[in-house]
């Protein structure tokens, strides 16, 4: 905004930017700058000052079997005890919940790792099956002919020659 060609509003401009000037001396920001926010490693840093460690793998494995085997008072009191680590208290409270199963099943996929399904029987070939077929009979006329259907089935199946995956 520009000042006023008009004298009196001009000084009455002039008079207000003046009281807006700082003053020699003033505090302006009396709280001063804010802090800055805490960066990933001043967290560590804090962490550690304060005694707290990173658990090794094997140490929450551990920890997570032990609470997997407690009688549910016991699981009922660590999830209680405020002063135990929150990964405790979260295994605790999710084993004492609806999906308990889900929870202990993570757990024992976490302390020795997800089972390995090996096949023995098709050497780590693709096993092509056919689907299964259920049959509802009401009396031994209808069974005798789907066993009859099954029987000419097996055996057109033998005496085809053996077809290739790449068919």
């Amino acid at each position: 905004m520009a000042l006023s060609k008009n004298e009196s509003k001009r000084r009455k401009q002039l008079a207000n930017l003046e009281k807006g000037k700082f003053k020699k001396g003033e505090i302006t920001n009396p709280k001063g700058r804010p802090p800055k926010p805490k960066t990933m490693t001043a967290f560590i840093a804090e962490m550690k000052e304060k005694g707290y460690e990173v658990p090794t793998s094997q140490t929450i494995a551990e920890s997570f079997l032990y609470i997997a085997t407690l009688p549910e008072d016991e699981l009922k009191a660590v999830l209680a005890d405020k002063t135990r680590p929150m990964m405790q208290r979260i295994v605790a409270k999710g084993i004492l919940d609806k999906k308990g199963m889900d929870i202990l099943e993570r757990v024992v996929d976490r302390a020795y790792g997800k089972i390995q399904r090996i096949d023995l029987t098709s050497k780590g070939e693709q096993i092509k099956q056919d689907p299964l077929q259920v049959h509802f009979v009401t009396n031994s006329e209808e069974y005798n002919k789907v066993i009859a259907e099954i029987e000419a089935e097996k055996k057109r199946k033998d005496t085809e020659p053996n077809k290739t995956l790449e068919e």
